[in-house]
């Protein structure tokens, strides 16, 4: 990563009076993308039980990214297209939720093209080209206010929630810095599935008209197989969904009194508390590919999701643990796929087999397709949807039909 990339990521931290401090304070050399991308993930996850929302971590990611505006808008597309709710900074007061009601924001370039894209988006429209002018392509309303807002790029990702609700967050550069960088939205995309997380976090606990006071009091009523672990790799709360799992495939018990959980496959169990404590002490981080473990079950395996959450008030690092149950996933229709991703019916079918547990060779048998036509089939779908791996696109889908 080049000095001027590095620049580029220097994350402002804010003190509690509200300002920032001068973009002179420039990070010292410990300060790594990984630290970076560990405290918008932090920002993120403290405001899924916080009054203003998402407000806190658009403010972060403005002064991490030096932007000029951003904002995330939850809009429905299906049975008619209308905006819900959303949350911006950046923007004059009140403008954002005025489009949101009247329809305006669907005028907006970048969530325009955010919702033809689909629900995996991620783009800037310059494209890393300092020389490009987004402006030429865009309609006389996006054009207007962003010469009038004086942005030089605009980078967007998108994705689907469980309700199958479109989430698009939109980051506005000015003139006066830099098109998006190859790193800068590199980091976008490792920020993305965290973003999926807490938003989902924050709709269950709201939906349930119900008020808590943190995460982890919060985490103790969902539905979801999520656990809370202290920094010393401690059990702090978990949910049902999260006890019955361990209950229901006999893959793992949870001891009250010690706040441990005993794991039927002890060399996991060993894997499992070896990357908890790597989180917490900062050994290893979000970018690293390392957050996901398989746990063997009689069925399916399990999907482990591991993710640090800082705690701004002891000054630790708790750590979040998920659990995905490909058993538990009901079986999509083709039709529904091909809502939720960008797919061809042939892709769809071969993202049936997939969600199923085939592999390459299984799926190709079951279709009495060449193996070959199923790993074109793959490489378009993770081309199409923005993925880099399998095991994504997959996770993608199951989070939508579980």
């Amino acid at each position: 990563m080049s000095a001027a990339d590095k620049n580029r990521l220097i994350h402002l931290s804010r003190v509690e009076n509200g300002r920032s401090r001068s973009s002179t304070e420039q990070f010292g050399p410990d300060d790594t993308q990984a630290d970076i991308l560990d405290n918008l993930v932090t920002s993120l996850y403290s405001c899924v039980g916080h009054k203003d929302g998402f407000d806190l971590f658009l403010r972060n990611i403005r002064d991490t990214f030096d932007l000029a505006s951003c904002c995330l808008a939850v809009i429905q597309k299906e049975p008619q297209l209308k905006g819900l709710y959303g949350w911006a900074v950046g923007y004059p007061p009140g403008v954002v939720p005025l489009m949101l009601k009247t329809g305006l924001v669907f005028k907006d370039k970048a969530i325009a093209r955010a919702l033809e894209t689909g629900p995996n988006a991620l783009f800037s429209y310059a494209d890393g080209d300092p020389e490009s002018n987004f402006l030429a392509d865009m309609p006389t309303f996006s054009r207007t206010w962003i010469r009038a807002a004086g942005i030089i790029d605009s980078a967007t990702i998108a994705f689907t929630n469980k309700y199958q609700q479109h989430v698009v967050l939109v980051f506005n550069r000015h003139k006066d810095s830099r098109v998006f960088s190859k790193p800068e939205m590199a980091m976008l995309s490792r920020l993305k599935k965290h973003a999926e997380i807490a938003l989902d976090l924050y709709e269950r606990l709201h939906r349930s008209e119900q008020s808590f006071k943190d995460l982890q009091s919060s985490i103790a009523v969902l539905k979801q197989p999520v656990a809370v672990f202290s920094p010393v790799s401690l059990l702090i709360s978990a949910s049902p969904a999260f006890v019955e799992i361990g209950s229901r495939y006999k893959a793992f018990t949870i001891n009250q009194d010690s706040r441990e959980i005993a794991f039927r496959d002890q060399q996991f169990g060993k894997d499992f508390y070896t990357q908890l404590m790597l989180f917490i002490t900062g050994k290893t981080g979000a970018l690293d590919d390392s957050d996901t473990l398989y746990l063997q079950t009689d069925a399916l395996p399990l999907r482990v999701s591991i993710t640090p959450v800082h705690n701004r008030q002891s000054n630790n690092s708790n750590v979040l643990v998920e659990i995905f149950d490909p058993n538990a996933c009901r079986t999509p229709s083709i039709t529904e796929i091909r809502k939720v991703i960008s797919a061809t019916e042939a892709e769809a079918r071969v993202c049936l087999c997939l969600l199923n547990g085939a592999n390459t060779a299984e799926a190709a048998e079951q279709l009495e397709l060449a193996i070959s036509t199923i790993r074109t089939n793959i490489k378009s779908l993770l081309q199409k949807n923005n993925f880099s791996r399998q095991v994504d696109l997959i996770t993608h889908l199951m989070r939508i039909c579980s």
